[in-house]
């Protein structure tokens, strides 16, 4: 009977290991985090960061930089998916919010210990060295940048200049990881803007285009009820978009 009870049990830990194991240890220990704000950890059933940090392949140990860091979601969780041998540089733009608002970012990520905030003014090189990250995530930030009334329907040369500078900042094989909003195939760069949106066409070209190698996409925002032609702050869809989640490396050579 002893025999059989261990057997049992051991069976239920396999069991509940692999019910745990579609989360990456170090994934879920992020998640779970005291230090975590309760406004960031209620946005966890919209933005499922265990699929798309796993998806990305976030370990312990890692170097990463999280652009247009903003309330810090992803910047806490990434801080403890790295762990304390790994570190998190969030940037932000200097502007006037940044100055306002540096102290309180201070105060949130001090528990942390391995964030760093780092800002420039916009245009000018990030202050984070060469080949020095293992991964840089963009969330939510590509719809602000690939359209310009200047520009029309070509990629703009801000843009390009902001994935150079990720290409600079990664290390050979880094990993590029985008979340974005996604608009309609065949739309325009113009009209998806309007949206607050990007096709994923237009996405890929102008990553691809930089030096980067698309490296896959996951499923892991997708709402059949969204039609990807609408601003979703006006359609009531604002946390509940179909998103584009792409994984892009930078080359060995």
């Amino acid at each position: 009977m002893k025999t059989i009870s261990i057997l049992a049990a051991g069976v239920l830990a396999l069991f509940s290991i692999a019910i745990a194991g579609d989360t990456p240890a170090n994934i879920q220990a992020a998640l779970d985090s005291p230090d975590r704000s309760d406004n960031n950890r209620a946005s966890d059933a919209d933005r499922k960061p265990a699929k798309a940090l796993a998806f990305f392949g976030v370990e312990e140990g890692m170097s990463v930089a999280d652009l247009a860091a903003g309330g810090g979601y992803f910047t806490e969780i990434l801080s403890g998916a790295v762990g304390p041998d790994g570190e998190v540089i969030a940037y932000y733009p200097a502007n006037q919010n940044f100055e306002s608002g540096k102290d309180a970012l201070k105060a949130q990520y001090a528990p942390f210990g391995n964030i760093e905030i780092v800002s420039a003014p916009r245009g000018e090189p990030f202050p984070i060295d060469d080949s020095s990250m293992d991964m840089v995530l963009l969330s939510q930030i590509i719809h602000h940048l690939h359209y310009t009334e200047d520009s029309g329907e070509e990629m703009p040369a801000s843009s390009a200049a902001i994935y150079a500078e990720i290409m600079r900042v990664l290390k050979p094989g880094g990993v590029f990881a985008v979340i974005e909003h996604t608009a309609a195939p065949g739309t325009t760069r113009a009209e998806s803007a309007g949206w607050h949106r990007a096709p994923e066409d237009i996405i890929k070209a102008d990553v691809t285009s930089a030096g980067f190698e698309f490296d896959g996409a996951a499923d892991i925002h997708v709402n059949p009820n969204d039609d990807l032609k609408n601003n979703f702050f006006e359609s009531g869809l604002r946390g509940k978009t179909t998103r584009m989640v792409h994984r892009y490396v930078k080359p060995w050579m």
